[in-house]
């Protein structure tokens, strides 16, 4: 089974979002967080790129200009009634504007990507005929690789997703022969107003995981890659009704609407953590 981290959590995150995706194939709508943090990621990997040759970052006023040309493009598929509140399209445009502002002044100076080290595709090979797909953000020539990502609060290093960090410096070795000297996650934190200050948090460090490391997380990935496909062979995608995790699903209003056609079944709880037991 071919498959990606992303979709495997995707089932995590509720198998019925799974089913909308990756079963039944139906499009969701553009949700603006998702669109603002495509066009973060999107503006970053234009600077990083040029910047293996050049070694130089872009002016930020380019950047903003990529970003801004970027985003409307995204946000122009977004419904209308989503573009309320923090994501007013005036907002989002001015807030990654400031994001950028401060990356390009207090980080991007020091990293220099690897040749090869921007937006880097892998494919590992798991037991079982197994195979997981994926795409690291940067690495660089300090082998630090790193992790951009939006949120909107302080990042928790206690929560972090040790698997993907796992994944990560697997492929590392695999593409580059070694594994990275430690793995950063730089994450942009909106605030949206109650849950903070928007800015951009502190370097989030993690040490390289081991080889022993490595090979549990393969054999686990593996397990959860045959129960995904024992639960497509009985077509059981049951809903893991959660307010704060429906409320950031694309597919949220058509879920709402078929539940309620369907007589409002019950909710069934599924992590990804049942799935290993």
């Amino acid at each position: 089974m071919k498959s990606s981290y992303s979709r495997i959590n995707s089932y995590g995150f509720c198998p019925k979002k799974y089913e909308y995706r990756y079963v039944l194939g139906i499009p969701a709508p553009v949700k603006p967080e998702l669109a603002f943090g495509v066009s973060i990621h999107e503006t970053l990997e234009h600077n990083f790129i040029q910047k293996i040759d050049s070694r130089k970052d872009l002016p930020v006023g380019d950047l903003a200009l990529f970003f801004r040309t970027t985003l409307d493009g995204r946000l122009s598929v977004v419904p209308e009634e989503y573009l309320r509140g923090p994501s007013d399209p005036h907002y989002l445009r001015a807030l990654g504007e400031h994001f950028l502002d401060r990356f390009m002044q207090d980080r991007a100076p020091s990293l220099q990507p690897a040749v090869r080290g921007v937006e880097c595709s892998f494919r590992l090979p798991l037991p079982n005929d197994h195979e997981l797909t994926g795409q690291f953000d940067l690495l660089d020539t300090e082998w630090v690789l790193h992790d951009f990502k939006t949120s909107n609060k302080p990042y928790d290093p206690k929560r972090a997703d040790r698997m993907q960090l796992v994944i990560y410096s697997w492929a590392c070795e695999r593409m580059f022969g070694r594994v990275p000297s430690a793995l950063c996650f730089d994450v942009f934190v909106k605030g949206d107003g109650a849950e903070g200050e928007a800015g951009l948090q502190a370097p989030i460090l993690f040490p390289a995981p081991t080889a022993a490391d490595m090979g549990t997380v393969a054999q686990r990935l593996a397990g959860l890659l045959d129960r995904l496909g024992e639960a497509e062979t009985r077509h059981d995608f049951p809903r893991s009704f959660d307010p704060p995790r429906c409320h950031w699903c694309e597919y949220q209003p058509r879920c709402q609407k078929e539940w309620e056609l369907e007589g409002q079944p019950r909710p069934r709880k599924i992590s990804l953590g049942s799935l290993q037991n």
